[in-house]
């Protein structure tokens, strides 16, 4: 008998449960029909929502542990977060609560489309592969500025990273038990994900999909976010940039020893004065920028291994409180 966990990041997701726990009842339904032996798991994580996306879960926890003959058997956690610690801590916790032989991440806004789940799973029972997941064949429906840079994203890095992200490959995938425990093996306090899942290693087969817009709410996900994000990628996964700093730095340090040779043969041969100061001091500014630059490099890296060595968890939850009436 199997058992399909499925962990569901929610932030600000109110509007979008219902008819996310809809579209599951259809997936799980579909699923008994090849697999009649099959139990499901539910895994919410309320990532500090602000709207009532929590009152919306535990109304979703009671209807299902209320139902008289449901029909498929499902079970239900939710994982409240203290505050708002971000997507990769909630799919970490969810991770960590689920207790299926394979388990599933998928996002509750519908833009993943839930019935690819049934083919994932019978890929799984199949045997076929260790993780199968969804890829986005095209970024119809997303703005020119974040498509374009996207694709610089994935670009660059092939270029500077360890691992190899495919483009419009995201969190949503099913994975076996065995890959969920490395991932979960792996102490990041800060995690990227789309990294992780590629260098874990294990069999993969990807399944193609289309875009799907949002119907309810919006992406939490600014332009701010996403540029921290794949600042977070190059440095959890790469020492290109650190080297790259290194080179740029050597260089620059012999074209500068050839620079001073060739101005004091020409001072002291052709008895020319040195001139230029204008060049001069646009080049003083142009390294310093640069110095600059290769700090800042050293400080990402500086600032992580900080933030590793204080062992912080990498979120905090919000134990639920019973409230009981003594009597006296």
């Amino acid at each position: 008998m199997a058992k399909l966990s499925v962990v569901v990041p929610c932030y600000n997701e109110a509007k979008n449960i219902m008819a996310f726990y809809t579209s599951m009842l259809e997936v799980f339904t579909a699923i008994v029909c090849h697999h009649a032996h099959t139990n499901f798991e539910l895994v919410f994580v309320n990532d500090g929502s602000k709207d009532e996306t929590l009152l919306t879960l535990r109304n979703l926890e009671n209807q299902i542990l209320s139902s008289f003959a449901p029909p498929v058997k499902i079970s239900i956690s939710i994982v409240d977060f203290s505050r708002n610690f971000g997507k990769e801590a909630a799919m970490y916790a969810g991770l960590q609560t689920s207790s299926g032989d394979c388990v599933v991440i998928i996002d509750a806004d519908l833009q993943h489309p839930p019935l690819m789940i049934v083919e994932m799973f019978d890929k799984w029972c199949n045997d076929e592969a260790d993780i199968v997941y969804a890829r986005r064949v095209s970024r119809k429906g997303e703005g020119f500025l974040r498509s374009k840079l996207s694709e610089a994203f994935y670009a660059l890095s092939h270029f500077v990273s360890e691992v190899r992200l495919e483009s419009g490959v995201g969190d949503f995938r099913l994975m076996d038990r065995q890959v969920v425990d490395a991932l979960l093996s792996m102490g990041e306090y800060h995690r990227f994900s789309k990294a992780m899942f590629e260098w874990v290693g294990f069999r993969k087969i990807g399944l193609d999909y289309e875009y799907i817009p949002r119907t309810q709410g919006r992406s939490a996900w600014s332009f701010w976010k996403l540029f921290k994000y794949s600042i977070e990628g190059f440095v959890s996964f790469s020492t290109m940039p650190l080297r790259v700093a290194f080179v740029l730095g050597f260089v620059m340090s012999v074209l500068s020893v050839l620079y001073g040779c060739y101005a004091v043969v020409d001072m002291l041969i052709f008895h020319n004065a040195v001139r230029g100061w204008t060049s001069l001091v646009a080049l003083i500014v142009f390294i310093g920028g640069v110095q600059l630059i290769i700090l800042g490099i050293i400080g990402e890296y500086i600032a992580r291994i900080y933030e590793q060595v204080k062992h912080r968890p990498v979120y905090i939850k919000r134990q639920r409180r019973i409230k009981s009436k003594i009597k006296e």
